[in-house]
């Protein structure tokens, strides 16, 4: 039999490889630190400073765990190019973050977070899930399907903030930053514009 007659019988199976990948991607987005107040930390410790900060210590520790599982997509996600240097921009505006901090939580622990809970997000989003979905899906379904559920990672473990009703706005906004990160990944193919704008986020508006 041919490869074109071949072709067709599998579709079902990268489709269901897919949505396995989908599925394992949303297990591990459930433990992105401080994405919910019902984490399985919460089981044990019940203080918000030493829960963000474990959840934080937990995540790092995993990441770097599934980095070097995934070594050589790691290597082509963080491929040395002149974008490296942009991230001179969120270490100078973590410097700062003391001149105009007003949250709650210490601003070391808060940069710590931040930096954990940003490279977790976006690594394993539009980093390994994308890439992964890249090779099971029409190309022109990478992006969509990418934003798509980093929305809904949102809206589901947030549904105070990002739900769809009575304002479906911010859910609307999350899908929005989605399809951007998720093009600039696949124009840049690395990780270093995403992180240097996601992270100089959090500490621009802390």
């Amino acid at each position: 039999m041919s490869t074109v007659e071949n072709a067709p019988s599998r579709q079902p199976v990268r489709l269901f490889s897919a949505l396995a990948i989908a599925v394992s991607w949303f297990i591990l987005w459930c433990l992105t630190p401080g994405i919910t107040d019902r984490g399985p930390v919460r089981l044990v410790v019940q203080e918000d400073t030493l829960v963000v900060f474990l959840e934080s210590l937990i995540a790092g520790l995993l990441v770097i765990a599934i980095a070097i599982l995934q070594r050589t997509h790691t290597r082509e996600l963080f491929a040395p190019s002149r974008q490296r240097f942009l991230y001179v921009i969120p270490v100078v505006l973590a410097l700062a973050l003391p001149l105009h901090y007003e949250l709650e939580f210490p601003v070391l622990l808060y940069i710590f977070w931040m930096t954990v809970s940003v490279f977790w997000q976006d690594y394993l989003t539009f980093g390994l899930l994308q890439r992964h979905l890249a090779a099971r899906l029409p190309s022109r379904a990478v992006i969509p399907a990418v934003a798509v559920l980093f929305a809904l990672g949102h809206v589901i473990l947030l549904p105070d903030k990002f739900g769809l009703l009575p304002n479906p706005i911010p859910a609307l906004s999350m899908l929005a930053l989605g399809l951007l990160l998720a093009w600039l990944r696949h124009r840049f193919t690395t990780m270093h514009l995403i992180l240097t704008l996601h992270l100089s986020f959090y500490f621009v508006f802390a």
